[in-house]
């Protein structure tokens, strides 16, 4: 996965995605399909989800305010396709059937 550095407020944020950011996301309704329909609540939701993994003391509020004060300057679109592409190469390592398995799985029906 790829890491985004965003400096907010003179402090620098480690922004990126793992398997705790997806529970995260999904948990709160987050879904890739619905995105187009609900575009603000999701762009919270994918903002606040890149705080998980490395900035535990960043709260779901305190995420919003940085957001806040992060869009004066900066474009926030550009953080979301970053969290939208990082979630798609996620979910698309997890879904990969292309792979070769090393190892043989035994399938025993009852």
């Amino acid at each position: 996965m790829k890491q985004l550095k965003l400096k907010i407020n003179d402090k620098t944020y480690n922004l990126e995605m793992n398997r705790n950011s997806i529970k995260w996301l999904e948990s709160n309704g987050f879904s890739i399909v619905d995105f187009e329909n609900k575009p603000l609540t999701y762009y919270d939701l994918l903002w606040t989800s890149l705080f998980i993994k490395n900035h535990s003391d960043v709260n779901p509020n305190l995420a919003i305010k940085l957001l806040e004060s992060y869009e004066k300057e900066h474009s926030v679109a550009n953080v979301i396709k970053f969290a939208i592409e990082e979630y798609s190469a996620f979910m698309n390592a997890l879904a990969d059937t292309e792979s070769k398995m090393n190892e043989t799985l035994e399938i025993i029906e009852i």
